[in-house]
């Protein structure tokens, strides 16, 4: 039975999507393979990767040239992708399955400069399908909604910075997706301890939500932070639809991308109850400006603590640090356009913490929502869609 790609360069990034899904680590042999499937209805063929926890299914640019595909068969896909990467875009690969029991993958490649067509082959041993393990899927949904992909792409890239590395509980390495009770809006959260960040998308398409409720009952949804690598196979795509059950969660788009994972197990805390709401004092500044200005001071400051104060003076926000073991300092500040705060209020953050917390607000101005310098401040973006709240603990100071 012979298989052909038209394109070396479309079988290689099917493949290095795939491989997204494969754990280098594993322990089980057949799970650093790929697994080549056809679906019947239509005979279009998918690669399959999965670690013990997943599974991935990718459209493979492949079609029959030759005979037919009667069982599934694990590649090497290690081989193919090294293969791959050396030949030229355009390059034709036909693959040559045995149906003996070597298994013998004979794989010829060709490319042709004008009328010359240069011809070369490897041979390889692919494996039986038998010990590949296919993961369940979620058919009977509690739960499934739909968002464009550019919005769950940035809630990745963003809330995925301050998600908990800790073993000690688990839940906290998730990513919270939560679907409001009256279906108005869905909120992602993640918290490491020290920072929670909040983003609210709504269902409303006229102040840049969407229409991303489909069917069953609201509820949240825990992601695993080590599945956001594989996640990222759906950055090319329009939209993404979640679905889940007690047990699993599906993540497919209109390109015929399926990720099937674990759902985490265990009640994510009442992020609300933790997040201040009555902080008296609050200051609103240009979001780029404060961003430069604290990149720029955070140079200058320790070391070990990457600490920054900031303090109400007049009309700014002075911003200073210092490194007491190289006897360097630095002092900037930003301009305040709006908000109330006591002369000489100061509060310490870790500069890098404030920068992560502000990269996923989409507005040009930011109100820090502020306390005694012992309680944790809020960050708001100044724009409706998609809201952003971010709580954001704060150092000790010195006096």
């Amino acid at each position: 039975m012979k298989i052909q790609a038209q394109s070396s360069l479309l079988l290689r990034q099917a493949l290095q999507k795939a491989a997204k899904c494969i754990d280098s680590k594993t322990a089980i042999a057949i799970l650093s393979n790929v697994l080549l499937t056809q679906r019947k209805e239509d005979g279009k063929f998918f690669f399959v990767s999965a670690t013990t926890d997943s599974e991935l299914i990718i459209p493979a640019p492949l079609s029959i040239v030759e005979g037919s595909f009667n069982e599934d068969v694990v590649l090497p896909i290690t081989s193919l992708l090294s293969l791959l990467s050396t030949l030229p875009a355009d390059c034709v690969v036909t693959m040559d399955l045995s149906q003996d029991k070597d298994r013998c993958l004979n794989i010829e490649y060709c490319t042709q400069n004008g009328e010359n067509v240069k011809k070369g082959n490897v041979s390889l041993v692919y494996f039986s399908a038998e010990a590949f393990p296919r993961a369940a899927q979620p058919d009977n949904a509690s739960l499934h909604i739909s968002l464009p992909m550019v919005t769950f792409s940035n809630v990745l890239s963003h809330a995925g910075k301050f998600v908990s590395d800790s073993d000690l509980r688990p839940v906290m390495r998730c990513l919270c997706i939560d679907v409001a009770e009256d279906r108005s809006e869905v909120t992602f959260v993640a918290s490491n301890g020290h920072v929670l960040i909040k983003l609210i998308h709504t269902n409303n398409p006229e102040t840049g939500g969407s229409n991303f409720f489909r069917s069953g009952t609201p509820g949240k949804i825990l992601v695993y932070s080590c599945f956001f690598k594989t996640l990222s196979v759906f950055d090319d795509c329009e939209d993404i639809d979640i679905e889940a059950n007690e047990s699993m969660v599906r993540f497919t788009s209109g390109d015929d991308i399926t990720f099937v994972c674990k759902k985490a197990e265990g009640q994510y805390p009442n992020y609300n109850s933790v997040i201040p709401r009555n902080n008296p004092y609050k200051v609103t500044v240009d979001k780029r400006e404060l961003a430069n200005v604290v990149k720029r001071v955070a140079l200058f400051s320790s070391e070990s603590s990457n600490l920054i104060v900031l303090k109400k003076d007049g009309m700014f926000l002075d911003i200073s640090a210092q490194d007491l073991d190289f006897n360097m300092s630095a002092n900037d500040q930003v301009l305040i356009t709006d908000g109330t705060c006591p002369e000489g209020h100061s509060i310490g953050f870790k500069a890098s913490s404030l920068l992560d917390v502000l990269a996923p607000i989409p507005s040009d101005t930011v109100t820090l929502h502020l306390s005694d310098p012992s309680r944790a401040g809020v960050v708001t973006a100044n724009e409706s869609s998609p809201r952003a709240l971010t709580l954001l603990m704060p150092m000790i100071l010195n006096d």
